[in-house]
């Protein structure tokens, strides 16, 4: 799986990662994606280009909200898919943010156990 990202956002998850608790989804191939959390704060989730549609990052959220009680991730304004993938799954735009380090609007979504 190609995971791309550039200068800043690099620096991020080089930062990040490697302090979550990653959790890994393979088919019976390959690895198709992972999520990353810091507590209850969502630092990554990816799925690979060629397995997004296909339900793994619904899988991979189902799967952290049944181990937690609330979540918080941010993600950039301008990421519709992304936005909506989160809206569409019980998340909601708690906060509009600007990142200095990207130089991005982002939002502050939140999801709570009901």
């Amino acid at each position: 799986m190609e995971i791309t990202a550039k200068g800043d956002e690099r620096k991020v998850y080089s930062n990040v990662i490697p302090m979550s608790k990653t959790y890994v989804l393979s088919n019976e191939k390959e690895v198709v994606g992972f999520i990353s959390m810091v507590d209850n704060y969502m630092a990554a989730l990816f799925i690979d280009v060629k397995h997004q549609g296909e339900g793994y990052g619904r899988r991979l959220l189902n799967f952290i909200k049944g181990r937690r009680e609330n979540i918080q991730l941010k993600v950039y304004k301008k990421n519709n898919k992304a936005v909506n993938f989160y809206l569409r799954n019980g998340f909601v735009i708690k906060e509009e943010l600007f990142d200095e380090q990207t130089d991005e609007e982002e939002f502050l979504m939140g999801w709570e156990k009901v």
